[in-house]
């Protein structure tokens, strides 16, 4: 067996877990969350929601957990990810504006905890897993355009379980996993597409995986992930002109593995694995100011949830699939929308 932090063929074996898996809704800065008459329902209203609350969207053509998700205009691209049985080569394509899903071209390589990031309207997989535990170098590019895949130069150093972001013009792969044996990595892998060429910039000062990762104004915020034994409460920001990682506050909650984003002066960090006060999926929702270095914690997302796939379009962060519960086969198509 595998020594993962959660990979399914580990979490088939600590289903006893899963009875202390569930959370207690919380209040979130008073504000309401959005309900809906049953779970998965469509947003029928293409209107902007009200702020500091949460929608849902059409469920997911598939249900899955650690695939990776990148918006590309108005379009969400969900690729990979796995079950209980497999893992996917899924590329399906959300509509954001008709609030609809279609399928593109499915990934050369089936593959789950990899990293997506999109840069100038072509789609990247970065890395992953196989479903034996296998890490992967592989990088893929999908255009939407020709609805065609191409491969492109690999990974230096394969990772799985890592975050991606962008960030002038270079893709970002921040830690990851770097065996199967589920060893934290420090490093950050930047990948230049306009010359097909990956380099690497300052270390993390903390190696991690599942970080909540995202680019904020001209800075790159990883905050909390797994340290290989548990949860981080570590924040570090990048800031690529002196190139330095600088650590700030801790994150409120330490946790990993949810859904992320950077919108505005903040990066939103939603759901995750948690060990304290009990080990379980979590729904709290905290917002990290880069300006003022406070953590501020908002509404709660409708649904606890590990696993997830995030993305982040027109000012929203959309957070799709993953897992109810730790330690049971059972994964969501769920799309989780928030509105600051």
């Amino acid at each position: 067996m595998l020594a993962r932090p959660f990979s399914i063929r580990l979490m088939s074996t600590i289903v006893a877990v899963a009875a202390c898996a569930s959370i207690t809704a919380c209040s979130g800065l008073g504000s309401t969350v959005a309900t809906h008459s049953a779970p998965g329902s469509h947003a029928a209203s293409l209107t902007k929601a009200a702020t500091n609350t949460w929608t849902t969207g059409a469920n997911a053509p598939i249900r899955q957990f650690t695939g990776a998700a990148a918006s590309s205009g108005n379009d969400i691209y969900l690729l990979g990810g796995e079950n209980h049985t497999k893992v996917f080569d899924e590329n399906a394509i959300y509509d954001t504006t008709t609030n609809t899903w279609t399928n593109g071209h499915r990934m050369p390589t089936a593959r789950t905890a990899l990293a997506a990031a999109a840069m100038n309207g072509v789609v990247y997989a970065i890395g992953g897993e196989l479903f034996d535990g296998s890490v992967l170098t592989t990088v893929e590019a999908y255009d939407p355009i020709t609805n065609k895949w191409s491969t492109k130069a690999p990974l230096p150093v394969g990772v799985d379980s890592m975050t991606a972001t962008v960030d002038n013009g270079l893709i970002y792969v921040v830690g990851g996993l770097q065996d199967s044996n589920g060893t934290p990595y420090n490093g950050v892998q930047t990948y230049d597409p306009s010359s097909d060429t990956w380099s690497s910039v300052a270390p993390l000062s903390v190696a991690k995986a599942f970080a909540y990762t995202g680019t904020v104004g001209t800075k790159i915020v990883a905050a909390g992930g797994t340290v290989g034994n548990g949860p981080s409460d570590d924040n570090e920001v990048y800031d690529p002109s002196t190139n330095a990682w600088t650590t700030m506050l801790p994150v409120k909650l330490q946790r990993y593995a949810g859904c992320a984003g950077g919108i505005g002066d903040s990066l939103y960090i939603a759901g995750g694995l948690r060990f304290s006060p009990f080990r379980g999926t979590t729904r709290e929702l905290d917002a990290y100011d880069v300006v003022t270095d406070q953590w501020h914690r908002l509404a709660n997302m409708p649904r606890p949830m590990l696993g997830l796939a995030s993305a982040t379009v027109n000012g929203q962060l959309y957070c799709i699939g993953g897992s109810p519960f730790l330690g049971q086969p059972i994964f969501s198509n769920a799309v989780q929308i928030y509105q600051p």
